[in-house]
């Protein structure tokens, strides 16, 4: 059933159907619709790009700069050691001495067998060079520094260089700046290129003073170490860097992909929420979604502003509707007993149509405020475990006397047992669990159908109750003797203030005949039994139950509820 609580989205959005087509002009700016999921991700990956770039452009150019400053320190701190062993060498003379000389040569040259001290290729970007240098790193047996040391007046006196590589011996160095600023008591240092074009050739040396017992400067050492001795540290740090780099940005892009995933998803989700307004379905909740919950409750709340607005009108329409025509009666009715002519027996029938159409309001009037509190967004059951054989044992008991002016017979089954007897003497021996319900609704509920059955039965009533162990639901029956209700009919007796005229035979008590009258019901008892028990968790449906050899034909009201735990 779609009931106007239902249908308050769809009546305010009416169907296509019913909406003349219109001619859709294509916007620009559809063309570059993209999804929130792709649009999240590529925004994400652009700024990975970009800030990956910035940061190891950085990083590689701070790299060879520092490895400088380590160079610069360790040359000052060797220079200094050997400023230190080379001051009572030099004031002997033992330093200009050719064994002296050997033995340095062979601490910092090594064999001639060996590797030179510095690589002869500086192309960084060659990956010829690059092999090169890794061999050269890794085959490195001897010291790459070069040292030098000259008198007080800058000659030269000592040169770790062998010819072929350009020893210095007797050169004047006073005009280096290492040599000349060390001789004038400054910190002496300098950088020189063997090819000006090729920062990669660069030299740095580190100069110290050298000095006798008393302080007198006599000479200077000088310390220098080739850049392009770095070359392979620097090459494995900024392969594994850029390796690392590119391992980092693919998990970072994934990742995003991962949040923007969930965050599409979690759109998704509200999307589809709010296209299915008019299903009732239960409004979503995220973790970590702040906005998306607050998005979502704007919603909500905008729908229960919808569904009373649309409720509202649907009932004034609705009441009035209904009310219409009861009131004309009582109004004919009034005027024509205004006769002063008119027939005592004729006064009887008008007063008496007065009496059933006021009863009918009422009627009518009690089961729209039922139903409108019920359909309220935010109704919501007191439930407690309710012992259903108890409960319909009363409401029978309630309905005794109408049983007995119409002369039915009620049929109690339960579980397969089958109690005959008068209602006030029926015992409940079955055992039978007990369902979670609200007592108060779910009386309204069963005692319209009950109202119904005893309405249209034709002779007896069978009430069933049945459950099984393995079944979460227990099973009420409601079967009545009368008419089959018309297969048009059928797929609509759940609908508001539908209904039928039947010819509903009523016995007299004191006369054993039967007259017929036809009545119309108010086409509320339905809709509201079949809101509460589906507020309660259960289902409802009713079906026509023909004639064969061992049944009757009739009409069965089924109704399942859920049991308490």
């Amino acid at each position: 059933m779609k009931n106007d609580k239902q249908n308050w989205y769809t009546k305010l959005h009416q169907s296509s159907k019913n909406v003349a087509a219109t001619k859709v002009t294509p916007n620009s700016k559809d063309k570059l619709n993209l999804s929130i999921f792709f649009r999240i991700w590529l925004a994400v990956v652009v700024i990975i790009i970009i800030a990956s770039i910035l940061v190891f452009d950085q990083l590689f150019k701070r790299i060879e700069p520092t490895s400088k400053q380590v160079i610069e320190d360790t040359l000052v701190d060797t220079s200094k050691l050997l400023a230190v062993s080379l001051s009572q060498p030099l004031q002997t003379g033992a330093l200009a001495t050719a064994s002296y000389q050997k033995q340095l040569d062979k601490a910092f040259n090594g064999y001639a067998s060996k590797p030179t001290k510095t690589p002869t290729i500086y192309r960084y970007n060659d990956k010829d060079t690059l092999n090169q240098l890794s061999t050269w790193f890794n085959q490195k047996t001897h010291s790459s520094f070069r040292v030098y040391v000259t008198n007080a007046n800058g000659k030269v006196i000592y040169d770790s260089l062998t010819k072929d590589e350009g020893n210095a011996e007797g050169q004047d160095y006073s005009q280096w700046n290492d040599v000349y600023l060390t001789l004038r008591g400054k910190y002496g240092a300098r950088s020189t290129r063997g090819d000006k074009q090729n920062a990669n050739t660069s030299v740095m040396y580190v100069a110290q003073p050298i000095t006798n017992k008393h302080g007198k400067l006599i000479g200077v050492v000088s310390v220098g170490k080739p850049v392009a001795t770095i070359l392979p540290y620097l090459n494995v740090a900024r392969q594994r860097m850029l390796t690392t780099s590119l391992y980092i940005m693919l998990l970072a892009i994934f990742f995003a992909g991962l949040v923007a995933w969930w965050l599409q998803q979690s759109i998704a989700m509200v999307t589809r929420y709010t296209r299915s307004l008019d299903t009732n379905n239960a409004k979503p909740s995220f973790y970590l979604g702040k906005e998306l919950n607050e998005l979502t409750n704007t919603i909500e709340d905008m729908k229960h502003k919808l569904e009373n607005k649309a409720y509202v009108t649907d009932y004034v329409h609705t009441l009035t509707h209904e009310l219409k025509s009861p009131l004309t009666a009582i109004k004919a009715s009034g005027e024509l007993l205004e006769d002063a002519t008119l027939e005592e027996e004729d006064r009887r029938l008008l007063s008496q149509t007065i009496s059933e159409q006021s009863t009918k309001l009422q009627s009518l009037i009690d089961r729209l405020l039922l139903l409108a509190k019920i359909e309220q967004p935010n109704f919501r059951l007191t439930t407690q475990p309710v012992n259903i054989m108890s409960l319909t044992h009363r409401l029978i008991a309630n309905q005794q006397p109408r049983i007995q002016k119409r002369e039915l017979t009620i049929n109690y089954l339960v579980n397969g047992q089958k109690y005959n007897k008068q209602i006030k003497d029926m015992t409940f021996s079955a055992n039978l669990p007990h369902i979670l319900a609200d007592e108060f609704w779910l009386s309204q509920a069963i005692e319209n159908l009950l109202n119904n059955a005893i309405y249209f039965a034709n002779h007896q009533i069978n009430i069933e109750l049945v459950y099984n162990d393995n079944n979460s639901n227990l099973q009420l029956n409601i079967y009545n003797d009368g008419a089959n209700i018309p297969n048009y009919a059928l797929p609509k007796v759940f609908d508001r203030y539908f209904s039928l005229s039947h010819q509903v035979n009523q016995s007299s008590a004191s006369q054993n005949q039967h007259t017929n009258s036809t009545h119309k019901g108010s086409g509320l008892g339905l809709t509201l039994a079949k809101q509460v028990i589906e507020h309660h968790g259960g289902n409802i449906n009713i079906a026509n139950i023909h004639k064969t050899g061992t049944t009757t034909e009739g009409v069965k009201v089924s109704v399942s509820l859920p049991i308490a735990d």
